[in-house]
């Protein structure tokens, strides 16, 4: 990738004013889903690429180059409060959902730690006033918690046409937000461009296959911007 890097519209050195604006990444991540309700596809394969794309090299070019943040550890999965066929889940709901299960003990939060709410079909996520499906695919978000930034994303289905409707367009926004998230932990607060995007934003849905040597394509996702490649990813590694 550094010798043929990747279709990119955004290239090295690209995007203008990138750079970290006050220092919020999470230094090594450790990532846990939480499930809202019944997953859409095959939780199994989407649970091992949750493991693979934060622990097997994904995002070591960030670690490599100075921003703040690498590979990481994913922690595994629960089950969240589930929610029913054709509501709403607006970002405050998802913050109070967070705090309740850091209360109930459910989860356990300190500062690498971003917690991946996966939504069941039909549920609409809102931010402010764009809705899942029309506005955007995913996202990520933080809030203060007992002297924590806590960080978090909302990952709607992406059943619906816009969002793609495989399951290769969830793995490739769940890496689209892991990496926004990972260096720029509480929103425009680290790593951004001059017009506010992220590194994910800067090269959304250009997609690609990523896995193992035996299985090179097993898995969709996309890249992300750094100021010296452009589109970036790290190679596998075990």
């Amino acid at each position: 990738l550094v010798t043929r890097p990747l279709a990119s519209p955004t290239g090295p050195g690209g995007a203008a004013g990138f750079r970290n604006v006050a220092g919020s990444q999470i230094a090594a991540p450790e990532v846990t889903n939480v499930y809202m309700g019944p997953f859409w596809g095959d939780r199994g394969f989407a649970e091992e690429f949750s493991k693979a794309i934060v622990e097997n090299g994904y995002l070591d070019p960030l670690k490599q180059l100075g921003y703040g943040t690498g590979s990481g550890t994913y922690l595994g999965n629960i089950d969240g409060p589930v929610l029913g066929k054709g509501s709403q889940f607006a970002d405050s709901d998802a913050q109070t959902a967070v705090q309740a299960m850091l209360t109930s003990g459910a989860l356990k939060a300190n500062a690498n730690s971003l917690f991946v709410l996966i939504l069941p079909d039909g549920v609409t996520s809102l931010l402010g006033s764009d809705r899942s499906c029309q506005a955007f695919c995913g996202y990520h978000e933080a809030f203060s918690w007992n002297g924590l930034e806590v960080a978090y994303a909302v990952l709607p289905s992406p059943l619906c046409k816009p969002c793609g409707g495989q399951i290769g367009d969830f793995t490739a926004v769940y890496a689209h937000e892991l990496a926004e998230a990972s260096t720029d932990k509480v929103p425009g607060q680290g790593w951004t461009a001059a017009n506010g995007a992220e590194n994910g934003d800067l090269e959304a849905w250009i997609l690609f296959g990523w896995g193992p040597p035996a299985d090179p394509q097993r898995f969709t996702i996309q890249g992300y911007y750094t100021n010296e490649r452009g589109n970036t990813v790290g190679a596998w590694r075990p």
